[in-house]
């Protein structure tokens, strides 16, 4: 990535942030209401945004044993955590997976490499259904024309993930099973490694419901949030809102997804009628919990020379693009 992008992506991140907190809600009151919340709230918000990367490590830890790879949970969970804080201060995707390839660079990476890009198509598909029952929640409280266009493209989006997974799965099976000589071994190696995942629907259909939960969950946080800040809301709200400013997130225009996924919460929020500066307090709260959360894996020496490991692969990848 250009040194150009990354500075686009920061200022698309502070220029959200401030536009969020300094004219579209009232400061004071963001503050304030921030300044009040209710301690258990707090630490029940960090235990859930922990719960949900366990949750996460998990998936990827089932991904990787189906293979007999030679990696525990717990390695599994650390090296998921430090990803997270990873991608949370860099401005690219990519840099998170890294550090996770890195740590596992022991074991076959290959193998992993294929996992994760077997976890990021899932995941998508996953958040899609989410996005796609936050809709319809959506459409039975508000009638915008918008809501219902954004629920059509995220029907056609959705049907559009899945049937490229599924192909992308069969076609890579079927190549590696193909007897073309002249193809490199370690691409025939790669190939194999991802479309042996078709023959695993079980496995498969455990990831995409844990993934469907690890997204409801994140709604269920952002509840927490709420009642500590003393906002009463439905959890229903939440459930229609949350997946889609999360899924707002993804969109590669900011750092870490700053500044997009609260702007998305506080317009959709506000669709029903939730106060610009409420919702955008419910979200700070909710990124601070999720820091917090994470934060432990700073400490982890090991996984911060990986850190570094995977800042070099970036650095020469940027500098060979230039």
């Amino acid at each position: 990535m250009s040194g150009g992008s990354i500075i686009l992506r920061l200022t698309v991140t502070v220029g959200l942030l401030t536009a969020l907190v300094f004219v579209i809600a009232d400061p004071r009151e963001v503050a304030s209401l921030i300044g009040g919340i209710g301690l258990l709230s707090l630490v029940t918000a960090v235990l859930l945004s922990l719960c949900d990367r366990f949750i996460m490590a998990y998936k990827w830890w089932l991904l990787l044993r189906s293979r007999d790879l030679a990696v525990s949970f717990w390695m599994a969970v650390r090296c998921y955590l430090a990803s997270s804080l990873y991608g949370l201060i860099l401005p690219v995707t990519v840099g998170a997976d890294a550090v996770r390839i890195l740590a596992l660079r022991h074991v076959e990476m290959i193998e992993v490499t294929a996992s994760i890009l077997v976890e990021r198509g899932l995941g998508v598909i996953a958040m899609g259904s989410v996005a796609l029952l936050s809709c319809l929640l959506l459409a039975t409280t508000v009638t915008q024309f918008e809501v219902q266009s954004l629920t059509l493209w995220l029907i056609v989006g959705f049907l559009a993930a899945t049937v490229l997974f599924t192909a992308s799965l069969h076609i890579a099976d079927r190549w590696a099973a193909s007897k073309q000589s002249n193809s490199p071994s370690r691409l025939r190696k790669a190939a194999e490694a991802y479309g042996r995942y078709r023959h695993q629907p079980g496995l498969l259909t455990l990831f995409y419901v844990l993934s469907v939960g690890e997204s409801l969950l994140s709604a269920v946080i952002a509840y927490v949030v709420a009642v500590g800040l003393g906002i009463s809301l439905p959890l229903y709200i939440f459930i229609a809102t949350v997946p889609l400013a999360w899924a707002s997130a993804r969109l590669p225009i900011s750092i870490g997804g700053f500044g997009v996924q609260e702007a998305s919460f506080v317009f959709l929020a506000g669709l029903v009628g939730v106060s610009s500066s409420n919702a955008l307090a419910i979200m700070l709260v909710s990124d601070l919990a999720m820091l917090i959360a994470v934060l432990p894996s700073a400490l982890d020496s090991s996984m911060l020379t990986l850190r570094r490991q995977a800042s070099a692969i970036i650095e020469t990848s940027d500098a060979e693009d230039r």
